[in-house]
């Protein structure tokens, strides 16, 4: 018991280990994927960031042209400079603006000029104020193409554990030189550097677009997720499969180990078995012959005599039977090849047990076909069924019913089922009762079954015992059918 455990234990361990590392690469498939699906996500918000920053570039430009056009050359060839504390000034650098940022997603645009102070700005309580400059302004005065920051509310990784975002949680904050519009028909620089007239500061809203990239980075992270969970699942169930069918093979693997040391134990018993007893029939056959020989002689001697020489021929005959039991056990016979029909070798049986049957009111009903047939030993199928008649109506003692059924399968089979209305098995009983030697009775060697076993596994038979569900005990005898080729009528 202790080496079938450990050979039990050390068959799953290949299989605790292929769980182990399966569950370990789930959680570094998850780990990997969530890295993965982070990167991948940093990469989709860098470059919505850089489109971002192209698009307010190209807007900053834009409204640079229009400012220039629209505004200070007009301004500048109607009143000579440039005053935004002109009301009308005003008005009109606001219409152009507004009118630029019209149906964009932009938060607000300011106007610095060379003292950091707000000229205008779409908020017009900012005006005149000097304090809401950034870095970015005096970096553009002093020669600086653009300055981007990007501003948010919160950090980026809470962001994506946000179910919603708000509007104005992320914003791109673009500062662009105001500069004449170098490409005005009729403005020659000749060369010199293009003047930087004030600071423009646009403030783009870009929650939408980050709504999309973490919406993107969830669905690829639920991809990674989801795909990683059937491999798992598939693993898990090949490992299952696998494990079932290894554990299967092992059980039937220790059957047939355990099968071959019984067969082992029970060849080198049956040697000295069929030894010992080859041994005994000799002087034995002489005692039953002697004994035989002086009851005829000594017939009209006392009655004394008589039944002891009697007793003595009765022992003899009675040991000679079990000793052929053990032979037949010891050294089984290899049956025939003949057409045998079930139906006559029962026939013949019960032409032998009829008259005991009948005396102890034991019923037999017989089922069986008059056509089924298997390809066998007769004298061996007689013996077999013999012998299980005979234990059913042991186990029965008075009165009763056995019943003999068969039938050839769809597999090509014959099964032959043969119940009786006795106690049954018990427990213990069909566990060891293929077993040698074991028996329930007072008087008997327990080679009963065992023989009949041998006789039908010498067929390529099979016999299973058990229980019926009314009472009794069952014996199911499975036994490759005859071909319909080799199949002939039963005598008459």
């Amino acid at each position: 018991m202790e080496d079938a455990s450990q050979s039990h234990a050390d068959y799953r361990l290949p299989f605790n280990l292929a769980k182990f590392f399966s569950y370990i690469s789930l959680v570094l498939i998850l780990g990997s994927s969530v890295i993965l699906a982070l990167f991948i996500g940093r990469t989709m918000t860098g470059t919505m960031l850089e489109s971002q920053q192209e698009y307010a570039l190209l807007l900053a430009d834009n409204m640079n042209r229009q400012i220039f056009r629209k505004f200070t050359l007009p301004v500048t060839y109607a009143s000579g400079r440039v005053s935004l504390g002109d009301p009308s000034q005003y008005k009109l650098l606001d219409d152009v603006i507004k009118s630029q940022i019209h149906g964009l997603q932009l938060e607000s645009v300011r106007l610095y000029d060379d003292h950091y102070t707000i000229l205008y700005s779409t908020d017009s309580r900012e005006v005149r104020r000097t304090d809401l400059f950034t870095e970015g302004v005096p970096q553009v005065f002093k020669g600086k193409p653009h300055h981007f920051d990007v501003l948010s509310s919160i950090p980026y990784h809470q962001a994506l554990l946000r179910p919603t975002l708000e509007e104005d949680t992320f914003l791109l904050r673009t500062i662009f030189p105001l500069t004449v519009d170098s490409d005005f028909k009729g403005l020659r620089l000749h060369g010199q550097p293009v003047p930087v007239l004030g600071v423009l500061e646009i403030v783009l809203d870009m929650t939408g677009q980050y709504r999309s990239a973490i919406r993107s980075q969830w669905l690829i992270l639920g991809g990674f997720a989801i795909s990683t969970f059937i491999l798992f699942f598939l693993l898990q169930f090949v490992a299952r499969k696998a494990e079932v069918t290894l554990e299967r093979r092992m059980a039937r693997n220790r059957q047939l180990e355990s099968q071959l040391h019984q067969a082992e134990k029970l060849a080198s018993m049956g040697r000295m078995v069929a030894s010992i007893a080859h041994e005994i029939r000799n002087p034995l056959g002489i005692i039953r012959s002697s004994s035989e020989f002086l009851i005829r002689r000594h017939k009209s001697e006392d009655a004394m005599t008589q039944a002891m020489l009697t007793a003595i021929y009765d022992e003899s005959c009675r040991l000679g039977t079990t000793v052929n039991d053990f032979l037949d056990y010891a050294r089984p016979r290899q049956p025939r090849q003949d057409t045998v029909f079930i139906r006559q070798v029962i026939d013949k049986a019960m032409a032998f047990l009829g008259g005991e049957f009948q005396r102890s009111g034991v019923e037999v009903e017989n089922l069986l076909p008059e056509d089924l047939a298997v390809l066998g030993d007769m004298d061996l199928l007689y013996r077999a069924f013999y012998n299980i008649l005979s234990n059913a109506h042991q186990a029965m003692g008075e009165a009763g019913r056995i019943r003999i059924s068969g039938e050839k399968d769809a597999a090509g089979k014959t099964i032959l089922r043969f119940q009786d209305t006795g106690p049954g098995f018990s427990e213990d009983a069909l566990e060891k009762a293929m077993d040698p030697f074991f028996t329930t009775k007072d008087s008997g060697t327990g080679l009963g079954l065992p023989i009949v076993q041998a006789i039908i596994e010498s067929h390529e038979g099979t016999m299973k015992l058990g229980n019926a569900e009314e009472g009794g005990a069952v014996i199911v005898i499975e036994i490759p059918a005859i071909t319909e080729k080799k199949e002939e009528k039963p005598h008459e």
